[in-house]
């Protein structure tokens, strides 16, 4: 089904590094963790921001650091706090939790569900961004296209988007499933494991050297849009 059935929400999980004024004596020693890639996506909020077109439904960023918590891991996750806040007192987690977790999270499944409820298939963007160089590892990419393997519809949409950024941004190399897998635990993996059919979740990763970079940014913009035309007329 074409057009009315379908949709398109974008959420940025780590777009800031700000601390709330509460909890700012807990980063007291924490300034140069807060502005690595530890602390936000550099980059990845500008590209956010630049994805627009007809068919997105909803839109949602965080720029509280997830160092104070990361509302892209699950519950059960030992990252959900860092070591910054994981041996404060419980009762403090909680309101953190409910806070700036539980208030990203669910006012963003809200949205989806209300799309479900009209028999509408949602197609998810997380977008992030990676540091070019880990533990002295130099990582061998600009873009990663992130999808789980075994989702055919997600596989198609990673291959459009990604025939559309060589189109756009020649000479610049973009990967499927780098440099993380795409079906580890995560914002995205939470809704497929909720719903198989009307849901392919996308997680889209640019290399930081490229931050500030509008006329990389723009390209990724129109490539995406170019694919969510073709999706949404699949």
């Amino acid at each position: 089904m074409k057009g009315k059935n379908k949709a398109i929400v974008v959420s940025c999980e780590h777009a800031g590094n700000a601390i709330p004024e509460k909890y700012k004596p807990l980063f007291k020693m924490a300034q140069s963790a807060l502005n690595s890639h530890r602390g936000y996506d550099l980059g990845a909020l500008d590209l956010f921001e630049s994805i627009e077109n007809n068919y997105i439904f909803h839109k949602q960023s965080a720029t509280t650091s997830r160092l104070l918590v990361d509302i892209n891991r699950s519950l059960h996750r030992k990252t959900l706090f860092s070591e910054f806040t994981i041996q404060i007192a419980q009762h403090e987690k909680t309101e953190i939790l409910d806070t700036y977790y539980y208030s990203f999270r669910k006012s963003f499944e809200a949205k989806i569900r209300d799309l479900w409820k009209q028999d509408t298939t949602v197609l998810h963007l997380s977008v992030h961004s990676f540091t070019p160089v880990l533990n002295g590892k130099l990582r061998a990419t600009d873009f990663g296209i992130l999808y789980h393997p075994g989702r055919i519809a997600e596989k198609l949409f990673a291959k459009i988007w990604k025939a559309e950024i060589t189109k756009i941004l020649p000479g610049f190399r973009t990967r499927f499933n780098y440099p993380y897998s795409g079906k580890p635990d995560g914002h995205v993996r939470y809704y497929r494991d909720i719903e198989t059919q009307k849901y392919l979740g996308i997680e889209f990763e640019m290399n930081q050297k490229y931050a500030g970079n509008y006329k990389v940014i723009l390209g990724l913009t129109e490539a995406f849009n170019r694919a969510s035309d073709a999706w949404i007329n699949l």
